[in-house]
């Protein structure tokens, strides 16, 4: 009797805040939503190039860019440095369907419990990185409530990106977009920033030490901090003999 006494003195209380809930709850999905790229952007992804300025001949005069950033495909990579990448940001890329579910929750969890945005190793999938830098998810000064929001926007687009291109594909356009450092957006223009030469030159040492640079082109600058640099370097060539991936290319 005393419980359905409650449950009628509450019940118009109890209406109320589930209707608040799921209004709050359909506010933020639309609010999600909003912030994906469209059907549009995503078959046809349009990041900023350098423009190339050519001799008669065939020579590079100059370029003029926002972002010092040159496209590349698979057959201008050396395997080892495609290899690299997946031991060191994503060992089980060729497994999953954008997301490693496991390492996401984990991650969402840690959110949870320490307010903040887990970062460590295997947060995100390279799809969800590519998620992140193609469609430029990441604001600048995310709160907590921004920063949860942002990786599920890249939750959903990884999973986008997956049905809408092959493993090979997605390689190809994180390795053209991503940041390295010192102006230099995509492998070709850090090898040529970093080393003077063509992607397809690299050696392995050198390929190490540009995937290095994901982590912190910043803090891994080998012109700034050589030894942190080279410490990240020889961690990466550790991934690569602990996991002995192979880039299926």
């Amino acid at each position: 009797m005393k419980f359905k006494s409650l449950y009628k003195n509450n019940r118009k209380m109890l209406i109320i805040g589930t209707a608040a809930f799921i209004i709050l709850d359909a506010a933020y999905i639309i609010y999600l939503i909003s912030g994906l790229p469209s059907l549009e952007q995503l078959e046809n992804p349009n990041p900023e190039l350098a423009t190339r300025v050519y001799s008669i001949d065939g020579e590079v005069l100059d370029q003029f860019y926002v972002k010092n950033r040159t496209s590349i495909t698979l057959s201008q990579l050396p395997p080892h440095l495609v290899n690299a990448l997946i031991a060191t940001e994503d060992k089980n890329f060729f497994n999953h369907w954008g997301v490693d579910l496991p390492r996401f929750i984990r991650a969402m969890i840690k959110n949870v419990f320490t307010l903040r945005l887990w970062t460590g190793p295997g947060a995100s999938t390279i799809t969800q990185q590519l998620a992140r830098n193609l469609y430029e998810l990441k604001g600048t000064n995310e709160s907590v409530f921004g920063k949860v929001t942002r990786k599920m926007r890249e939750f959903i687009t990884a999973v986008q990106i997956e049905r809408n291109y092959t493993k090979q594909e997605i390689i190809e356009m994180y390795l053209s977009v991503a940041f390295f450092g010192r102006s230099a957006y995509g492998i070709a223009s850090a090898a040529q920033i970093y080393f003077g030469k063509d992607p397809s030159e690299l050696t392995l040492s050198e390929s190490a030490l540009l995937i290095a640079l994901l982590k912190g082109p910043g803090a891994y600058d080998p012109f700034k901090h050589l030894d942190r640099a080279l410490n990240r370097r020889n961690t990466v060539l550790s991934q690569m003999v602990k996991y002995e991936v192979s880039a299926r290319i």
